[in-house]
């Protein structure tokens, strides 16, 4: 029991591993991963590999070809429109919930990882283009999930935090080349608006900030 619970570790850190480097732009959509070179690089074995590329691919991040083995998953313009619209939808209905049933732990907890995210820098100094830290996308992925996280429906949830995924695997494969957008103020806006608890106004900055993001990504492809 206690081996396999020791492989399921590894796969575990396999899997947050490669999902940080996909979403994080290190893999060209469509890339091939191959499982033998991913198992010597991570120091593990051909079958805690393919664990982990079976669990990205449910997660919509890789694809399994059966006779070709595993992937990158591709991009294209139409499978964004359809996650933006996919996020507008069902993220909107999840702020809407939390809202009506977060308690002031919740409310707490959204003001901090705010707090944690408007003092924590955006991009790397000393690149030619922009370069997202992985602390602030880190702190950044924390603050939405904590906006939604008083919802009661853990389906909506979880469409939700797979939806987040896809997006920020476009984000980070068209990123665009200076800052042309006050992200910071947008933030600040949308928690004021979570905090105050008034749900039409937070689904309305919340519809903004996505349609903006949406509207950059298309710009920069």
């Amino acid at each position: 029991m206690a081996k396999r619970n020791g492989s399921s570790t590894l796969s575990e850190n396999v899997t947050k591993k490669l999902r940080y480097d996909i979403l994080d732009g290190q893999y060209e959509p469509g890339a091939p991963l191959t499982v033998s070179e991913l198992a010597k690089g991570f120091e593990v074995s051909v079958a805690v590999v393919r664990e982990a590329l079976t669990r990205l691919a449910t997660q919509g991040l890789v694809i399994q070809n059966p006779n070709h083995g595993f992937s990158v998953k591709t991009a294209s313009e139409e499978e964004l429109k359809s996650i933006i619209e996919a996020r507008l939808i069902n993220e909107s209905a999840a702020l809407r919930l939390s809202i009506a049933h977060g308690d002031l732990t919740w409310e707490s907890n959204v003001i901090a990882v705010h707090h944690k995210l408007s003092q924590t820098p955006e991009y790397e100094d000393g690149h030619p283009k922009l370069v997202v830290r992985e602390e602030w996308s880190d702190i950044h992925r924390q603050f939405h999930y904590e906006l939604i996280a008083a919802c009661p429906n853990p389906v909506l949830l979880d469409i939700c935090r797979r939806l987040w995924d896809l997006s920020e695997f476009y984000r980070h494969y068209s990123p665009p080349q200076q800052s042309v957008r006050d992200g910071r103020a947008e933030h600040k806006a949308l928690a004021d608006a979570v905090v105050s608890r008034d749900g039409d106004r937070a689904v309305e900055i919340f519809k903004a900030h996505i349609q903006l993001t949406a509207e950059i990504l298309f710009d920069h492809r």
